[in-house]
């Protein structure tokens, strides 16, 4: 993949942004205007060497290098690819070319998008970190340009803008873990109190936390998978 390639790929995770927002509207919700931003950013991405892109006809991805492993945020097909086989086989064309250097590959993608998640686990990787969010009515004052670390009775976290491809409708509050499941109420409240319109909280995955996340109307849009792809046996 080379730079000429982002205004094309961006176009596809436009297409992506659009339908990730009927998973989650708040959190996915994609931004005016910001297919030309994305085409920029992926270019410069693409020039940084550190990154490693990777296209088919169908489909592409971008590896990031971050320490001990490579993040792939940046991947999408276009309406004739399937995970089942554009995007295992770039995950694999991947870790082919990174595997002596790295640890693992960490893979995003919205809970929701089925297909997506059956070829990433497919590919032998495992689910290891989901993001819960959860719409305020927020209260307070406008995100502050870059995110800032913040602190709450008991609680921390980032606080500023949404990523610029996206449009929540004001600030949002990333929480940092652990947090107790029993202070949810008092996170949301101080959430609120903060300014954020949306408040994301990474945990692992587990069933008792799934429960209670559930019961206070939390939902899970983005998972976090990581693992070393293959492109294993087929069906």
């Amino acid at each position: 993949m080379i730079p000429e390639d982002a205004a094309w790929a961006a176009q596809l995770m436009e297409r992506r942004r659009q339908v990730y927002a009927t998973y989650s509207p708040v959190f996915w919700k994609p931004a005016t205007g910001a297919t030309g931003l994305h085409a920029r950013y992926l270019g410069a991405l693409l020039r940084d060497g550190r990154n490693i892109g990777l296209r088919s006809e169908r489909a592409f991805l971008i590896g990031q290098e971050q320490g001990a492993e490579y993040l792939v945020d940046d991947f999408a097909l276009d309406q004739g690819g399937t995970w089942d086989s554009d995007g295992r086989d770039l995950l694999a064309a991947l870790w082919d070319l990174v595997r002596t250097s790295t640890q693992q590959l960490r893979v995003v993608t919205a809970r929701a998008d089925r297909e997506k998640v059956a070829g990433l686990e497919a590919s032998g990787l495992a689910l290891d970190q989901q993001w819960w969010v959860k719409p305020l009515a927020s209260r307070g004052q406008a995100a502050p340009h870059p995110a800032i670390q913040v602190r709450g009775a008991g609680f921390s976290g980032l606080f500023g803008p949404a990523p610029p491809v996206y449009d929540p409708g004001g600030p949002v509050l990333r929480i940092d873990p652990p947090v107790h499941l029993f202070q949810l109420a008092e996170l949301e409240e101080w959430a609120a109190a903060l300014g954020a319109v949306l408040a994301i909280l990474p945990v692992p995955p587990a069933a008792a936390t799934e429960r209670e996340l559930e019961r206070r109307q939390w939902s899970v849009a983005s998972q976090w998978y990581v693992g070393q792809p293959g492109t294993g046996p087929r069906e």
